[in-house]
């Protein structure tokens, strides 16, 4: 094997190795944001709406185009009342809510 082969293989060898760190660090980021994000969501559906959620799906948006998770599931252990929030992950305040009319209704 040439000298020039074997710079070129070590070369894609460190990219390669580069960009699965930066993926994984990237997933455990995430998934402290939502492990954090969580217990919010549903403490506020609680003391807001009186309801018991569950929260199933999330998607964290990267910082620079806008710093918030949103969380996704549904009312008490009903999967067709489905709810979401929004809340931004640099201070961990609720943005947005949504969930079934009759919810809203209550207040």
């Amino acid at each position: 094997m040439s000298s020039k082969l074997k710079v070129l293989l070590t070369i894609l060898a460190i990219l390669v190795l580069s960009v699965s760190g930066c993926t994984i660090a990237y997933q455990i980021e995430n998934n402290i944001i939502i492990k954090k994000a969580t217990p919010i969501g549903i403490e506020y559906f609680k003391s807001e709406y009186d309801v018991t959620v569950e929260f199933t799906d999330s998607q964290v948006f990267d910082g620079y185009v806008y710093p918030k998770v949103n969380l996704y599931g549904y009312v008490n252990n009903d999967i067709n009342e489905k709810v979401s929030i929004s809340i931004n992950y640099n201070t961990y305040e609720v943005e947005n809510v949504g969930g079934p009319k009759w919810l809203f209704q209550l207040e």
